[in-house]
C-alpha cells in the first residue's frame, strides 16, 4: 500500500506515541491505548466551516488504514462516517506500518546505538566513563536520552559521540578546530554544526562547576580546540632561552606576544621581577605598562586562562620557588561576576595563590558611580558565591554591590 502524506503523518505521530510509553519494551502491557485526539488545535482544517474538502479526504484515507488493521476510529456519536474524534493504533501489526513507512523500531535503533557506545567505551578518556555508564543503562532500559542525542538519528548520534571523545583526548599542542573537524568528520565545517550539542553533553555530565561555567571559546581552549593559534601578551623584566637562543623581554615594547608553541620550550633563566600580575582585560593591560610599577611582570590574561597562559604562569611561579624569591602573584579583573569566576578558575587551575588586585571595597566605592545595574537574575547568581567559602575574599564585596546593585568593569578602575 502507498501512503499518502496525512497516513504516514498519523502514523509516524502515533508510533512516537508508542515509543514514549513508560511499558515500551515490557513483556506486560498496559492496557491504556495509543491514540490521538482530533481536535481543532492538531487539525484546524479538520474543521474549516466552509470547506470541507480537507475533513472528507482526511476521513476516507483513514479509513483506508481501518481497513487495513493499522488503526480503529472512534467517531462522534451519533455522527460515524463523517466527524472524527480519535485515532487509535492497533499493535497486532506494528512490523507492517514500520515496513510501509521505511522506519526502524526504537529498540532496534537502541540496540544498534548500545553496540556502538561500547565499542567507543573501549578507549574513552577517563572523563567519559561515567557518561558512558548513564547513557548505556538509558539505552538497556529504552529511556529516553539526554540532550541533543537522538538515537532516531544514528549518523548525528554517533558524530555527537566521537566529538565529545575527540574534546577529552589528550593533546600536547593545540588543535585547529577545522583542521579537528576533517580529521573526524572529513568535513571542516561539521563539528562547527555540531559544537553546541557537544559541550551540552560536557557540561552535563562532564566538567565541574568551573569548568562548566566557562564560555565555549574559553572550555575549547581549556582542552587545546582553538579557532588559530594565539600569542600570549606579556611584559617586564624576563629573561629565556629557547631553543633557537635566547631573549631578553625588556628589549620589547610596550609588550611581546609569545607563541604558545614557544611557551612549550622556553626556559626562563631570570627575573628580577618583584612581582608578576595576570590582567583579564587588554585596555587595562596595556594601562598597566603605562602607568604600573616598571619592576612588575605583567600577562594579558583575555578573559578566563587557557593551557599556553597556564604553563607560562606555572613556570613562572616554579622559576621564583626554585630561586627562594616569595614573589607575590596579583590577579586584577573585573568587579563583578565574571571577574571573581575568572580569579577562582586562574587559583584553582594553576595551583598559584593569586591575590586579587583593586578588587576590593575601597577600590568599588571610588568607582561604583561608573558602574552598571545588575539585573534580579544576575544578583541571584552573585549571591551564590556567599555560600562559596573559595571566594571568601571577595564575601564583603559582594555584599555591597548586591546592596547597591551595582557592577564595575575593570576599565572604569583608576590604577592611582
Amino acid at each position: 500500500m502507498e501512503l499518502s502524506g496525512a497516513q504516514k503523518e498519523v502514523l509516524h505521530a502515533l508510533l512516537d506515541r508508542y515509543e514514549r510509553r513508560k511499558d515500551y519494551g515490557c513483556v506486560e502491557k498496559s492496557p491504556r491505548r495509543t491514540l490521538l485526539q482530533v481536535n481543532r488545535r492538531s487539525y484546524p482544517d479538520y474543521f474549516h466551516v466552509s470547506d470541507s474538502r480537507f475533513r472528507l479526504t482526511f476521513n476516507r484515507e483513514l479509513e483506508a488504514l481501518e481497513r487495513c488493521g493499522w488503526v480503529e476510529l472512534d467517531w462522534v456519536r451519533f455522527d460515524r462516517g463523517h466527524s472524527l474524534k480519535r485515532i487509535v493504533l492497533v499493535d497486532r501489526d506494528l512490523l507492517g506500518i514500520y515496513r510501509a513507512l521505511g522506519r526502524v523500531t526504537r529498540k532496534e535503533l537502541y540496540r544498534k546505538a548500545a553496540v556502538f557506545l561500547e565499542e567507543l567505551s573501549e578507549k574513552s578518556p577517563a572523563e567519559l566513563l561515567g557518561f558512558h555508564r548513564e547513557l548505556s543503562t538509558r539505552l538497556a532500559g529504552l529511556q529516553p536520552l539526554p540532550p541533543p542525542l537522538k538515537a532516531e538519528r544514528p549518523a548525528q548520534f554517533r558524530e555527537q559521540l566521537r566529538g565529545l571523545q575527540a574534546l577529552f583526548e589528550p593533546r600536547e599542542k593545540d588543535l585547529a578546530r577545522r583542521i579537528l573537524s576533517v580529521r573526524l568528520y572529513g568535513d571542516s565545517k561539521r563539528w562547527e554544526r555540531l559544537e553546541g550539542g557537544i559541550l551540552q553533553l560536557a557540561r552535563s555530565f562532564c566538567l565541574g562547576s568551573s569548568e562548566a561555567a566557562l564560555d565555549d571559546t574559553a572550555l575549547l581552549a581549556e582542552y587545546g580546540i582553538i579557532d588559530h593559534p594565539s600569542h600570549i601578551l606579556l611584559s617586564g623584566p624576563l629573561l629565556f632561552s629557547t631553543p633557537q637562543g635566547a631573549v631578553d623581554l625588556a628589549t620589547f615594547y610596550p609588550d611581546l606576544g609569545l607563541p604558545v608553541e614557544m611557551v612549550c620550550d622556553l626556559e626562563i633563566t631570570m627575573s628580577t621581577a618583584a612581582a608578576v600580575i595576570t590582567i583579564e582585560n587588554k585596555t587595562s593591560f596595556y594601562q598597566y605598562l603605562r602607568e604600573g610599577p616598571p619592576e612588575h611582570l605583567a600577562v594579558y590574561l583575555g578573559g578566563y586562562h587557557n593551557r599556553g597562559r597556564r604553563l607560562l604562569l606555572e613556570k613562572l611561579y616554579r622559576y621564583f620557588q626554585e630561586e627562594g624569591r616569595a614573589v607575590p602573584f596579583y590577579h586584577w579583573g573585573d568587579l563583578d561576576l565574571g571577574g571573581f569566576q575568572i580569579w577562582h578558575h586562574l587559583k584553582s587551575k594553576t595551583g598559584i595563590p593569586f591575590e586579587p588586585f583593586l578588587m576590593d571595597l575601597p577600590t568599588y566605592r571610588r568607582s561604583c558611580h561608573l558602574g552598571r545595574p545588575l539585573t534580579k537574575a544576575y544578583q541571584d547568581k552573585l549571591a551564590v558565591l556567599l555560600e562559596d567559602p573559595a571566594y571568601a575574599v571577595f564575601h564583603p564585596l559582594i555584599r555591597l554591590m548586591l546592596e547597591k546593585k551595582v557592577r564595575v568593569e575593570q576599565e572604569a578602575v583608576p590604577l592611582n
